[in-house]
């Protein structure tokens, strides 16, 4: 994150997104990830303010904005006295490592740490780097405080916190695209997937890696908000994973039909109950219990 990015068109969307997750007593903590602005162009696409059609989405959000956008001097820190984002804490130190290999390790590794303990209180770390996620822990390679690395990711996450972090599908391909996305789940193995992404002006995702005893909240609040009045600006992607809420758990139960086949009921993971069948082995029928009981008239 850049100071000059601040009230661009992605962080409208980028902000509308975890004052939601605020709103359903989320404890938001946002790790800028800040470094020096650069001069160049990026940041200034806020024409969206003077157009006004995404405002219907979050005016509360849309407004702060239009107010701070135009500042010659604007800065995370008018977005953290503006309290869109209600309850979040903050870590807005500058990322800037200098010195030698073993010194820029060595800075960038206190800078994180004090981030650790500035947001120790949060639920949820938004980690918010000029261009996402690094694929490797190497904190002395060019231009390495743009990127989150791995290990910081998983520090956060080991330390009781679900994560999310900014990337961008870029020039990558497809493939390339769903293994950049799946990238953290060889390292966080028990985490839970979440993907989400942000469609106006360029695009941009936001890839959640959240505790298993809280996966079921976010992905009710992630299917809220690409099926309901986001879903034009928001959409949800899938990781190698796929739709883990549709993954089965508990033993199945199966019965064999009169003309021999075979049913198997089985519950979902988000809670809901699937229904196979052995005659159409491509169509499987998911429904809540409470619409499966009383299609059994129970």
């Amino acid at each position: 994150m850049k100071n000059q990015y601040v009230g661009d068109v992605g962080d409208f969307g980028k902000y509308s997104l975890l004052r939601i997750l605020a709103e359903k007593g989320i404890k938001v903590g946002v790790n800028w990830y800040l470094t020096e602005d650069d001069g160049s162009n990026d940041g200034k696409f806020t024409d969206y303010l003077e157009k006004g059609k995404l405002r219907r989405y979050c005016p509360i959000v849309f407004d702060a904005l239009a107010d701070i956008a135009y500042k010659s001097d604007k800065s995370v820190k008018d977005i953290e006295l503006s309290g869109i984002i209600p309850g979040a804490v903050f870590y807005s130190e500058l990322l800037r490592p200098v010195g030698i290999p073993d010194e820029r390790r060595k800075e960038r590794r206190q800078w994180f740490q004090e981030s650790m303990s500035k947001m120790s209180d949060a639920d949820l770390i938004f980690m918010d780097p000029d261009n996402g996620l690094l694929e490797s822990n190497d904190a002395t390679k060019r231009d390495a405080e743009k990127y989150v690395l791995p290990d910081e990711v998983e520090q956060y996450y080991n330390a009781g916190h679900d994560v999310v972090y900014y990337c961008h599908k870029g020039r990558r391909t497809w493939k390339q695209w769903e293994a950049y996305k799946s990238f953290m789940l060889d390292r966080i193995k028990d985490s839970k997937p979440i993907v989400l992404t942000y469609h106006k002006g360029s695009q941009r995702s936001y890839v959640f890696l959240v505790h298993e005893k809280n996966y079921l909240e976010y992905h009710k609040i992630a299917e809220e908000i690409v099926i309901n009045r986001w879903y034009k600006v928001f959409s949800q992607e899938f990781t190698s994973l796929g739709d883990i809420t549709r993954s089965t758990v508990g033993e199945p139960f199966t019965f064999k039909k009169d003309d021999g086949t075979v049913i198997t009921i089985q519950e979902q993971y988000d809670g809901w109950i699937q229904i196979r069948s052995s005659a159409d082995r491509n169509t499987i029928r998911s429904m809540r219990k409470d619409v499966f009981c009383s299609f059994l008239g129970i």
